[in-house]
């Protein structure tokens, strides 16, 4: 049974998650904006995979689609994707140093840029290129700061 602690802490990562999703950032940064969502999510499947699963990605994911003003459902199906293949290598990923679960981290948010990239080009005649390696490369460097913080907070709420 999970706490009500441990619940604020997750519903607390998921808020910060939103909200640094939306941070506006320079222009010329823009390309660098990790993908925050995507990142607490991957922390909410590895740290309590029995109450994290599939059924996380229909509300988070039509919450980003109305946040990004995307097609209904796209973001949906990237995370429901990602879920999936987390669940899949869990074990894996539990025994991984840093290191490998920041590549983890770096392929499974270039596959969901990718996934985006051509949904949207079977959905609309625009070719516009999306940012698809530095979401990946800047998610994968914040891997390691947010998994800390979150695992920090939730020893602090343990011993509280």
């Amino acid at each position: 049974m999970m706490d009500f602690r441990t619940l604020l802490v997750f519903a607390t990562t998921l808020f910060l998650a939103f909200v640094l999703e939306r941070m506006p950032m320079p222009d010329i940064l823009s390309w660098l904006q990790p993908a925050w969502v995507m990142l607490a999510v991957t922390i909410l499947v590895l740290r309590a995979p029995q109450w994290f699963g599939l059924w996380l990605a229909l509300p988070l994911g039509l919450m980003l689609d109305a946040e990004h003003g995307s097609y209904l459902g796209l973001h949906v199906l990237t995370l429901v994707i990602h879920i999936y293949l987390l669940q899949v290598l869990y074990k894996r990923i539990s025994i991984f140093n840093f290191v490998q679960q920041m590549a983890v981290i770096f392929l499974l948010v270039a596959l969901q840029q990718i996934l985006m990239y051509w949904a949207l080009s079977a959905l609309t005649d625009s070719q516009r290129p999306i940012e698809i390696w530095g979401p990946a490369l800047t998610s994968a460097l914040m891997w390691p700061w947010v998994y800390a913080l979150v695992s920090i907070a939730m020893r602090k709420m343990r011993h509280a």
